[in-house]
């Protein structure tokens, strides 16, 4: 026998005190009075035992099913090897969110609005001002600005004097060595550069334009020998450079570049807006073009979109959140497909993002309404059915967007969910009533929610888990007079009490670590 542990004789329970009353269990209960609750030295367990009626008790070894104390039955359980996890269940609803309603974005005339009771999927028109659709994309982040290549506005001149005889749409994406204007009929070609042309440009000028206008032609392919030195010497080979380009263009092929063939800009650029109508007449000087440059627009806005882009069809190049050409091309081949407009460019109200499909649930502007960006159009609410739960203020930190939930439905079965929305701002709190915060939940599989609405659910939340704990039943472990804890573990026709101390607590089992190995059996009062 161990220093500190107590061993008590199990026999048949025939041979239980007189009477055949129960009195073997009870005797059990006052011995574990004695025994259960303290961790006594060897010699003083021997006298208590002593000074204590003999008793008898039966154990039902391992099966850990209910006995009848009252014939001196005892019930026991295995120590297992288990996952315990800290759960905490809250009351929620299951139901539709509630319907938001959708402004105008932009100055005009409805032309074009839903049924009540539609659904809008991403990509698809929710109404239209002035016969151009205001389009639903799949998106988190609100739709705050309008989407053009290039975050720099930049006003391109007419280069030359005469009458304008052609211009690029609007929306037009202009690369380097492309036409932006024809003056008199005459080409006038942009070029990536900053320094405005200023000068007639010929064998024997030097200066940063002559660097300028020789990086920009041998980078449209058109040294393809190498011949030119790149500096700032307007060379012969220079000039047999500039022939090269003005014949691929079908000009006079001169050597030399006049200040109306050429303006510099940075390129690519996109054509936001006509300064100047064909067929008026124009000086150098004369803005013709305004057009959107230099650095991209960046940001997690443009990363959804171009996510859009892809799940559309239309083929947005890398997705990595900025507005290139490549995004800009998608843009323009969507909005064409979807009559949007020829333009390619997204203004400001022209689009807005949400998580998924919408139901139009009610037409706020009738068709041929006059509106304002502010106006109410119609009035919209997800399709996806959510469950909605008020999260008490003192668990706020238990629940953040993207963690997963167990929904348990009316008819007790269970779906897996996601966290889509935590308010940030309590509500409540007054006198006698809880603060509480709004929690929104997606199901992994909508279609669990099939038929349901305004249904009543309960959400199980994972708070802490630990893994291949040791575990007992709650009801094993014995609390000691002494302080501590132990369990009584059944060795043959004997147990022993053993000190052990408690871990994670969960779900009516609780995890040890003492003289306890996984398979042994142990008392359950």
């Amino acid at each position: 026998m161990r220093e500190g542990e107590v061993t008590v004789t199990l026999t048949d329970s025939s041979q239980a005190g007189r009477g055949g009353d129960g009195a073997g269990a009870e005797g059990r209960r006052r011995a574990l009075g004695l025994l259960g609750r303290r961790r006594l030295p060897t010699t003083v367990a021997v006298a208590a035992l002593a000074a204590t009626a003999v008793f008898v008790v039966a154990v039902v070894l391992g099966n850990g099913e209910e006995a009848d104390e009252a014939g001196g039955r005892v019930n026991t359980a295995e120590v297992v090897v288990k996952d315990l996890a800290d759960e905490t269940i809250y009351d929620a609803t299951l139901g539709r969110p509630a319907a938001g309603e959708l402004t105008a974005g932009i100055a005009g005339t409805v032309t074009w609005a839903p049924e009540a009771g539609a659904v809008i999927s991403s990509g698809e028109p929710l109404f239209a001002i002035d016969d151009r659709p205001v389009l639903l994309v799949e998106g988190q982040v609100p739709a705050f600005r309008g989407f053009r290549l290039g975050e720099d506005e930049i006003s391109l001149p007419a280069g030359g004097a005469g009458t304008l005889t052609w211009l690029p749409a609007v929306g037009s994406i202009l690369r380097s060595g492309d036409v932006v204007a024809k003056v008199d009929d005459e080409p006038v070609v942009l070029l990536d550069g900053s320094l405005p042309m200023y000068r007639v440009l010929r064998e024997g000028v030097e200066g940063e334009d002559v660097l300028q206008l020789e990086s920009a032609l041998a980078a449209l392919g058109l040294d393809p020998d190498g011949a030119v030195t790149v500096d700032e010497e307007f060379t012969s080979a220079t000039a047999s450079m500039v022939e090269r380009w003005q014949e691929a263009l079908g000009v006079a092929e001169t050597g030399r570049v006049s200040v109306g063939d050429i303006v510099f800009a940075p390129a690519p650029a996109q054509v936001i807006a006509h300064d100047a109508a064909v067929g008026s007449s124009v000086g150098p000087s004369a803005p013709i073009l305004q057009v959107s440059g230099g650095e991209p627009l960046s940001g997690p806005d443009v990363r959804q979109l171009e996510e859009a882009l892809a799940d559309l069809g239309h083929d947005p190049g890398s997705v990595d959140g900025a507005y290139d050409v490549d995004t800009a091309s998608a843009v323009a081949d969507w909005v064409d497909d979807v009559g949007h407009g020829a333009d390619g460019l997204l203004a400001v109200g022209s689009i807005v993002f949400n998580l998924g499909d919408l139901r139009a649930t009610e037409v706020l502007a009738d068709v041929g309404a006059a509106v304002s960006p502010a106006t109410p159009v119609i009035s919209a609410a997800d399709v996806q059915t959510i469950v909605r739960l008020d999260l008490p203020a003192e668990d706020q930190g238990l629940l953040a967007v993207g963690d997963p939930v167990v929904i348990v439905m009316p008819d007790r079965s269970e779906a897996a969910g996601a966290v889509t929305f935590v308010a940030s701002v309590a509500e409540g709190g007054g006198p006698g009533e809880e603060a509480t915060f709004d929690v929104e939940i997606a199901l992994d599989d909508p279609s669990a929610a099939e038929g349901l609405d305004e249904a009543p659910v309960d959400v199980r939340v994972v708070s802490e888990v630990v893994e291949d704990a040791t575990a007992v039943p709650v009801s094993a472990l014995l609390a000691l007079a002494e302080g501590g804890y132990a369990v009584e573990v059944v060795e043959g026709e004997a147990t022993r009490l053993t000190a052990v101390d408690p871990g994670f607590f969960a779900d009516g089992w609780v995890e040890i670590t003492g003289d306890v190995q996984p398979g042994d059996v142990v008392v359950v009062p």
